[in-house]
């Protein structure tokens, strides 16, 4: 009885005393976190938006964590490289992954991945979000997205629309399968190269994010034809939403997500969130997101994971509705 009685305090203390290890562990490595350079990977070309966004947020990151921010372009394949390394490295708090929908779009459009999106990943914090403006060359015929439906109507299969990724191949589709339009897909990797090909009229036109399209249309390279979304964007006040012009809004955002591998300690996670939500917050930062088209959120990971899940359901349901299946 005495023995089974010792067993039973023995087992007991050694599990509180595992418990305790683990806990000052975590509070160790969150207290000395971080102390060595970190890398923010961008599944995708230097000079789309994403890149730009994680850019401006890394050189203000670095100072409010007094360690150096390594931004990577690791682009391909719709964005599943870049990803693909944060999934496998790691989860230490020192490699993230800064993208936008189309990482969670992925799983339907490809039948393996080198990562399970959900199980291999963990959202961190929803940076900032922006309508998706549609943008063409300057001296190309129609100012607005209901000139450019009446001229794209009288020559079929002759003009085409970019995307820099699924999602946004995704807005591409649905907006000619509603529009009636008989149009060619061509498909980008990233939308800094996109654009370039826009501005020279190689393709006549895209969905992009406001961010990536400012340079184009201050330089008079570009011209934008409408916004998704229901209001107008502050950053290009004077172009109107396409529903202002009798059109579907187009419930489609470009959203800049921070992820990490999955298995990162929930502290680390939390320093580094707290972390770009201060500066998001500052009213310097606040300015350049707005004046380039985003809206701050800086929400908490419970929150991004859990509209991350619901953003894959409605996505899901677009993608059968137009037959966008895995490859």
């Amino acid at each position: 009885m005495k023995t089974k009685l010792f067993r039973q305090v023995l087992s007991a203390t050694l599990l509180i005393a595992g418990l305790a290890g683990t806990i000052h562990s975590t509070q160790s490595i969150a207290q000395g976190y971080p102390d060595k350079p970190i890398r923010i990977i961008v599944p995708y070309g230097p000079g789309g938006g994403t890149d730009i966004l994680t850019r401006n947020i890394a050189d203000r990151l670095a100072k409010k964590l007094g360690q150096s921010i390594i931004v990577e372009n690791r682009p391909g394949a719709d964005g599943i490289i870049g990803t693909g390394i944060v999934a496998t490295a790691k989860p230490d708090g020192y490699t993230y992954l800064m993208a936008v929908d189309s990482h969670i779009m992925n799983p339907l459009l490809y039948k393996t991945l080198p990562y399970d999106t959900f199980k291999d990943m963990t959202g961190v914090t929803l940076i900032a979000r922006s309508p998706y403006i549609f943008v063409t060359k300057a001296d190309q015929p129609g100012n607005n997205i209901k000139e450019f439906v009446e001229e794209t109507r009288k020559e079929p299969n002759k003009h085409s629309l970019a995307n820099s990724e699924k999602f946004s191949l995704l807005l591409n589709q649905a907006f000619a399968s509603n529009e009636k339009l008989d149009v060619i897909h061509v498909p980008y990797k990233g939308s800094g190269p996109m654009l370039i090909d826009v501005a020279a009229g190689t393709v006549t036109m895209s969905p992009t994010s406001i961010l990536a399209s400012i340079p184009y249309l201050q330089s008079g390279r570009m011209k934008a034809l409408g916004v998704t979304g229901n209001e107008r964007s502050p950053a290009v006040p004077n172009v109107p939403t396409l529903k202002e012009q009798g059109f579907d809004s187009y419930d489609f955002y470009v959203n800049y997500g921070l992820y990490a591998p999955a298995g990162t300690p929930r502290k680390i996670l939390e320093t580094m969130r707290i972390a770009v939500k201060d500066v998001v917050e500052t009213p310097e930062m606040k300015a350049i997101l707005i004046d380039k088209g985003a809206v701050p959120i800086a929400n908490s990971i419970d929150e991004f994971n859990a509209l991350q899940k619901a953003n894959f359901e409605n996505l899901k349901r677009l993608a059968e509705k137009f037959n966008l299946k895995a490859e």
